[in-house]
């Protein structure tokens, strides 16, 4: 997605998405402008769900219902993100959606700093639907 890049987010193979702070995504006090980091998670959970379920790639609607993220530091230097999904949401969701042709799902991600300290906690929730 072409916002991806205009903003600096980078990936490289397997690894996790990550933001380095530049002039094309710092604020007013140069430090990473926290709609950055919020598409930065948002993409990486998107992404974290067509590693998780591949077989449904191309059969799948993925759309964004609802978000929060909760800002727990300044960031600087690179982000990197941490996407998570517990084995029971998976299994809740792929019986919905396998009785029902659609379901909703909800990924977690944590941003974090070179140092490993953490800069957000968001979630997102998704409503999948197959395609007709």
């Amino acid at each position: 997605m072409k916002i991806l890049q205009l903003i600096g987010i980078k990936r490289e193979g397997n690894a996790p998405l990550s933001l380095k702070l530049s002039e094309n995504n710092q604020n007013h006090i140069a430090t990473m402008h926290a709609g950055a980091q919020f598409i930065l998670a948002e993409a990486a959970s998107g992404t974290y769900l067509s590693k998780l379920f591949p077989e449904l790639k191309d059969q799948i609607i993925p759309l964004l219902r609802s978000s929060s993220i909760k800002y727990k530091k300044t960031a600087i230097g690179t982000i990197t993100t941490y996407p998570s999904l517990s084995q029971e949401e998976q299994e809740r969701f792929m019986k919905q959606f396998s009785k029902k042709s659609r379901g909703i799902i909800e990924v977690n991600v944590i941003l974090k700093n070179e140092h490993q300290e953490i800069v957000s906690i968001s979630s997102f929730t998704w409503f999948i639907e197959k395609r007709k």
